[in-house]
């Protein structure tokens, strides 16, 4: 991902809305600039794609690692939605669910119990339905407070995150499931 940042300037000026370990969203004024430095390719690997065609992204919502919500214009003048929410698929996500987020508030939503594996009876398939609940502070846990232009910097050490010391964090700190933890709903 440096090589991709570097090209951009990104180190230094805010071009990039979000990243993660694979991927990076960024204005569409960019792309060439990646085009020409031969770091784009639809087919080989360590190379970067457009999954968002020759439109571009007029709204977005980043509310924590892979929890984002895009509003893409196409090159057809058409406007689409692309979702992502890690642990939550798309089917069962609405755009009010994101909103929420953002506000401040929990999300949750019915889920079939995943497969489990048995030595003794194989595959069983639970008939049983769990409850998901998303936490909506995220980015509260993994990033500092919006400064005045609104960027989120990352804590540099876990002794700046300012939990009290029964707080146990992870890296899918925003899913719980209701039958572990069923304080959530209190």
């Amino acid at each position: 991902m440096n090589n991709f940042i570097h090209v951009i300037n990104g180190f230094y000026k805010p071009e990039i809305y979000y990243t993660d370990t694979d991927s990076l969203y960024i204005s569409s004024k960019n792309w060439k600039k990646l085009n020409r430095a031969g770091l784009v390719s639809e087919k080989d690997y360590c190379k970067g794609k457009n999954d968002y065609g020759d439109g571009g992204i007029i709204f977005g919502l980043y509310l924590a690692p892979k929890v984002k919500y895009n509003i893409v214009l196409t090159s057809d003048g058409v406007l689409k939605e692309k979702k992502t929410f890690k642990g939550y698929s798309n089917d069962k996500i609405s755009v009010e669910d994101y909103v929420h987020l953002a506000s401040g508030h929990d999300v949750s939503n019915e889920f079939n119990k995943p497969w489990e594996k048995s030595f003794t009876n194989g595959v069983v398939i639970p008939n049983d339905k769990q409850t998901k609940v998303f936490r909506s502070y995220l980015n509260n846990v993994k990033r500092k407070p919006p400064n005045s232009e609104g960027i989120m910097y990352p804590y540099n050490d876990k002794d700046e995150y300012s939990f009290d010391e029964n707080y146990e964090f992870d890296d899918f700190d925003y899913l719980t499931i209701q039958e572990e933890n069923e304080d959530c709903f209190k």
